[in-house]
């Protein structure tokens, strides 16, 4: 196995002598102690209520679930559970027939996107390259198009604040990017992803759902993508994080509702995680 970072060669040794850990920290370049991080931050008051939520279209029956500030809270379910429907219908991308969205205790009825970005919820997608990015735009143009207002002079863009803005958050998220005005196509699957979250930022979004963050990026960038999760959460955002893989679900969430053919089959606590239990509600046994 040999492993390169950063267009050098980082090290060569055989499989047989090398562990997950000691992978992800030559990968990364810096000791990952912990795969998952400890958030540290506190859980406060609930931000979003849904109850009865229903799309006949979109096949769900009766979803309910609440999400607190700080929060990670985490949706499994086999593919076709309805799980991304969910987070399309509080995003505004879908409609639903029935069921109340509650938003900070208020009606929160996003018809369409542009209403659920007034409303501070923000949706990293399944596909970021055909959802959450436009590939041939440059990485300023995406991180700042949720949120013009905050780049605007008398009514006009200002390519000043723009790049000033973009600069900020891929210093914050650590973006490697030879500038701004690359194309956002030519970077890397992680670092496209944090560019899609460096946009939600920048439009001081509360509530955000996760799709599938760590869908086809390395081992490296999932233990990055991890530890702005645990942040964010620390900094008092409200996280929906959906993930195919248990793994990660059962590190990363707090508490976790499982979904199975639109319905939801459970709730379960931190303590009560376990791969077995986990399973059997995917599969329609409570």
């Amino acid at each position: 196995l040999t492993i390169l970072r950063d267009g050098q060669h980082i090290s060569t040794c055989s499989v047989s002598e090398m562990d997950k850990h000691r992978l992800i920290s030559l990968m990364v370049g810096r000791d990952v102690t912990d795969e998952y991080p400890l958030k540290q931050g506190t859980q406060g008051k609930e931000v979003l209520r849904v109850t009865g939520l229903t799309s006949k279209k979109r096949r769900l029956k009766d979803i309910s679930f609440s999400l607190k500030k700080g929060e990670i809270l985490g949706i499994s379910g086999l593919v076709g559970a309805g799980r991304t429907e969910v987070a399309k219908i509080l995003f505004g991308a879908y409609s639903k027939d029935s069921g109340e969205i509650l938003l900070n205790g208020k009606n929160c009825e996003c018809r369409n996107i542009q209403q659920a970005v007034r409303k501070s919820i923000a949706l990293v997608p399944e596909n970021r390259k055909q959802e959450g990015l436009v590939l041939d735009m440059q990485v300023q143009n995406n991180i700042s198009m949720a949120n013009f207002k905050n780049i605007l002079t008398n009514h006009v863009l200002s390519k000043k604040k723009e790049t000033s803005l973009a600069q900020k958050y891929v210093d914050i998220l650590g973006i490697s990017v030879p500038s701004m005005t690359s194309k956002t196509k030519n970077l890397s699957g992680g670092n496209q992803q944090k560019v899609v979250l460096a946009k939600w930022l920048a439009a001081e979004s509360d509530v955000i759902i996760f799709d599938e963050p760590t869908r086809g990026i390395d081992v490296g960038a999932k233990a990055e993508i991890y530890k702005l999760m645990a942040e964010l959460a620390d900094q008092g955002k409200a996280i929906i994080m959906i993930s195919s893989e248990m793994p990660e679900l059962i590190g990363m969430s707090d508490r976790m509702i499982v979904m199975h053919e639109g319905r939801v089959m459970g709730e379960l606590e931190k303590s009560e995680f376990s791969q077995e239990r986990i399973m059997g509600m995917l599969v329609g046994e409570n």
